[in-house]
């Protein structure tokens, strides 16, 4: 085997191997961000929960310094929030003298409290900090309720304590939640965190003692996060756990797929150059002559460029899909000169019955790598259109795959979004030029505000624009082979093209036709494609 197809098997292996890796960095980062957004999701939801809990023993407080701690009064009060049914907030509340004198209640509704059975001084400190304790960077200083843990024994509660704002107060109200006795509970199949384990402390460390409730056995291992929620006057620490991928399977896979795709790709490249390079050989042992020698490499350089034309069209799609409403057309050519190959591409991509996604674009640089790169955001812009998501968000993510000072390349990229029912599109511009949109009116531009290319920021941002599409109009995404001549600015290039686009008649695959020939530069080292679509309603 030639050294020259072993250091193209192992370049091409490399450059595979760096995108897998970066689209399995890309796909944990992104779980790790899905996963903080839904552990703060369930922190606001135990924040909510304070003033349910907190309403009904105020109210219970009040009364009791009205009524003198009546017992009939409390049972009417509180006799709709106690019980041993799901839908009662406590098992057990009663009322409590609040100097401490006395350490049995004067009140129970429901259960006996566990509290009773608890030390003395665990009970005056109880009744001490009801309705007193302002928890840590609470505004105005206001009391919270008073968060106590009994989690000892078999029968482990949660206890909330209340005293009326009055500065004399004379009672305390106080209430108990009871805990699963293995402090174990699995959420519904139909919440909203199916796909997750949690653990619950009291508290803000994660110590066995502190457990509240997990759905796991605890402490959960793996990919974790955890937030500290106020909770009265105490902490709460929930720590969460995916037990399935947040973003979805297709972004699970999609390391293996690149991985897949990519080695195949540069198994076949390192074949194809052997066997030319094999041919050479031969054809030089054979030439016995310099101009037979000359005629042969002649034949060979052919099929060099031949094979990587070859390679090339099989990074690009086979045929354009058949949409109703909608004429597609593209032409694609490669740079007429040298062996390496380029990196411009287009794509369409049907999403639902509805939408299509157009796509152009154009790697910077020519070679394996280029190329490679180009596959890479091709597959990887099919995965996110099939998430779902729109021009903006396609190339905002696309962003994060690649950057200039690791890959040495950067992208330009011109996604479109045609709604086909409303005749409208939506676009959106990583560094690429306008469309060209050509109606009974003549030829123009279309407008789209134009973000950094593709891998020279992860942050972009990428704006999309809505254009309402004119009756029989037809819109043109190109590549910058089309227009660009060495010595001329751009601009003369783009309104050459337009008033040439604006002349031309007949069908689009005429129109494509004419447009390249009267616009291609003889003996140009760059790739020209371009992508057209015509409105037939």
């Amino acid at each position: 085997m030639h050294g020259t197809s072993l250091i193209v098997l192992v370049i091409g292996l490399l450059a595979t191997g760096s995108l897998a890796v970066a689209a399995l960095v890309t796909h944990g980062n992104n779980e790790d961000r899905l996963l903080r957004q839904r552990v703060r999701e369930a922190g606001a939801v135990f924040t909510a929960a304070i003033p349910s809990l907190q309403t009904p023993l105020a109210a219970a407080a009040e009364l009791a310094e009205e009524t003198n701690a009546s017992g009939a009064a409390f049972l009417r009060t509180m006799e709709s929030q106690v019980g041993d049914t799901p839908d009662r907030r406590y098992v057990s509340a009663s009322i409590w003298l609040a100097d401490g004198t006395r350490l049995t209640p004067l009140s129970v509704v429901g259960r006996q409290p566990a509290l009773a059975s608890s030390p003395p001084n665990t009970i005056r400190a109880v009744l001490t900090r009801a309705g007193r304790t302002v928890p840590p960077g609470r505004a105005g200083g206001l009391p919270a309720v008073g968060v106590s843990g009994l989690l000892s024994g078999p029968s482990p509660r949660l206890g909330y304590s209340w005293a009326s704002a009055r500065p004399l107060h004379r009672y305390v109200v106080y209430a108990e939640t009871a805990l699963p006795a293995n402090r174990t509970r699995r959420p519904q199949a139909d919440s909203a965190f199916s796909g997750l384990d949690y653990a619950l402390y009291l508290g803000p460390t994660p110590r066995a003692s502190a457990l509240l409730i997990a759905s796991a056995s605890a402490p959960l291992r793996g990919r974790t996060q955890s937030v500290i929620v106020p909770f009265g006057d105490a902490q709460l620490l929930l720590v969460m756990h995916p037990t399935e991928d947040l973003g979805g399977s297709l972004m699970r896979l999609l390391p293996w797929l690149i991985a897949g795709i990519g080695a195949l790709v540069s198994l076949g490249f390192a074949v194809l150059v052997e066997r030319v390079l094999r041919r050479r050989d031969y054809a030089q042992e054979l030439a016995g002559e310099l101009g037979a020698v000359a005629e042969e490499n002649a034949r060979l350089y052919a099929d060099q460029r031949s094979l990587a034309q070859m390679l090339q069209q099989s990074l690009l799609p086979e045929s354009l899909p058949s949409v109703p409403g909608v004429e597609l057309g593209v032409r694609y050519e490669p740079g007429v000169e040298g062996l390496d190959i380029g990196g411009d591409w287009y794509d369409v991509v049907p999403v639902g019955e509805r939408h299509v996604l157009l796509v152009v674009g154009d790697v910077s640089g020519r070679g394996l790598r280029a190329a490679t790169i180009m596959a890479s955001l091709r597959y990887s812009i099919r995965a996110y259109a099939a998430q779902g998501d729109g021009p903006s968000e396609i190339l905002q993510k696309l962003s994060r795959l690649l950057h200039v000072e690791r890959d040495n390349h950067f992208a330009t990229v011109l996604c479109a979004r045609i709604d086909l029912e409303t005749r409208t599109l939506e676009l959106a511009s990583a560094g690429h030029p306008d469309p060209l949109l050509i109606d009974a009116a003549g030829a123009r531009y279309v407008d789209v505000r134009v973000g950094v290319p593709v891998g020279v920021s992860p942050d972009g941002p990428y704006e999309s624009v809505h254009v309402d599409v004119p009756p029989s109009a037809t819109m043109l995404a190109f590549t910058d082979g089309l227009f660009e001549r060495r010595g001329e600015t751009i601009d003369v290039g783009l309104e050459r093209l337009r008033q040439t686009a604006a002349e031309q008649e007949g069908s689009l695959d005429e129109l494509l036709s004419s447009l390249y020939q009267a616009l291609s530069e003889a003996g140009s080292h760059d790739d020209t494609a371009i992508l057209g679509v015509r409105w037939t309603t």
